[in-house]
Formats: C-alpha cells, sequence, structure tokens
C-alpha cells in the first residue's frame, strides 16, 4: 500500500494542518510494516515557517490469532516504537480483538483494543478503544466507519475503486474533517 492523508489541525499533535504519506508493507498475512512521513511546520532556514521537515515514524502489526467461524482475529502493534529516533509523535502499543458477522450479504466489523504507552503529543491517550464497520451488499466497496479513539467519537467513509484505489474521509470528534487515498496492490503470490 502507498498513500497519503490531510490531517487537519487538531487531529495531530501539531498546532497546523499537515499531511502524511506512507507505504506499508504486508509480506506474511499475520505481519504488517509501515512507514510513514509527516510533514513538519517550522522556521528550519527560513524567516516564515514552512513545510520543510519531516517526523519518520514506522509502524509494527502482528496478528497472532486469525478470525475463525467462532473466535475473532487478535491483533497487537506498535507505532513509532524507537524512542531514540526523534519526537515519537505517535508513539503507541495496542491490542485489538476484531470479529466480522454476515447478515445476508451485508457485512459488520467489530473491533475492541486497548492503547498504551502513548507519547507525550499524541493526540490520543491510553485507554479503551473500538468501532464498528459496515458494507453492505448493493456496495462491497463502500464501508462506513464509526469509532471510539480513546479521546473522540468519530465517523468515516472509504469507497475502493478500480480494485486498486481506496479514498476515504473521517471526522475527528466531528469538529474537523481528513481525508485520504490509497493505492494496494499485491506484488508477489
Amino acid at each position: 500500500m502507498v498513500g497519503g492523508n490531510f490531517l487537519p489541525k487538531g487531529m495531530n499533535p501539531f498546532d497546523f494542518h499537515t499531511g502524511n504519506y506512507f507505504v506499508n508493507l504486508t509480506f506474511f498475512s499475520f505481519l504488517e510494516l509501515t512507514y510513514r512521513e509527516t510533514l513538519l511546520k517550522t522556521s528550519y532556514m527560513t524567516d516564515k515557517p514552512k513545510y520543510n521537515q519531516q517526523d519518520r515514524s514506522m509502524s509494527i502489526k502482528l496478528r497472532p490469532v486469525k478470525e475463525g467461524k467462532w473466535w475473532p482475529a487478535l491483533a497487537i502493534g506498535a507505532n513509532d516504537p524507537f524512542k531514540s529516533l526523534g519526537k515519537n509523535y505517535y508513539r503507541s502499543i495496542y491490542g485489538a480483538i476484531t470479529k466480522h458477522f454476515l447478515f445476508g450479504a451485508h457485512e459488520l466489523g467489530v473491533t475492541a483494543g486497548y492503547q498504551g504507552w502513548t507519547g507525550d503529543r499524541n493526540t490520543l491517550k491510553n485507554g479503551v478503544f473500538g468501532g464498528i464497520t459496515y458494507r453492505p451488499a448493493f456496495c462491497k466497496q463502500l464501508c462506513v466507519i464509526a469509532e471510539y479513539d480513546t479521546r473522540d467519537f468519530n465517523v468515516g467513509l472509504t469507497a475502493r475503486l478500480w480494485n486498486h484505489l481506496s479514498l476515504h474521509a473521517f471526522t475527528g470528534g466531528f469538529t474537523s474533517i481528513a481525508g485520504g487515498v490509497r493505492y494496494e496492490c499485491t506484488l508477489f503470490h
């Protein structure tokens, strides 16, 4: 996966609107690695603040238990885990369970988890999070999302176009709107 997002002030640990771009690699179905760059507005080598710096962060997610007919999937992960490498704005560890249910051809997903070890300027806090996803039978490329992210309730929408491109929009505590685009493909089978 490769993509980018617009992140308005209030949805990020900075006092300005920003964006990020990322690369996500899933070499095995149970392991995801993500490299992300967030644009920083600084006055480095200029009199007027500009987007001339970037915060680099990495994420890892491991899924030791795959979802089955009677049990949920279990995932554990870490965002920005290397303390010695920068400010760690998005630092956290988490554990989550997810289960999907079919109602006819409609799909409902439920996730619950706990996040801890957040960084000093992280916009989220330690605590319980959860969400619900819904894919309607008449349009499987559309997904409606409602979540609690340890701080705010949010809603979102994703739409997959042409099997590889996805657009998404979501709220940040119903005070701002963010959005992005990503491209997904399978490199090796």
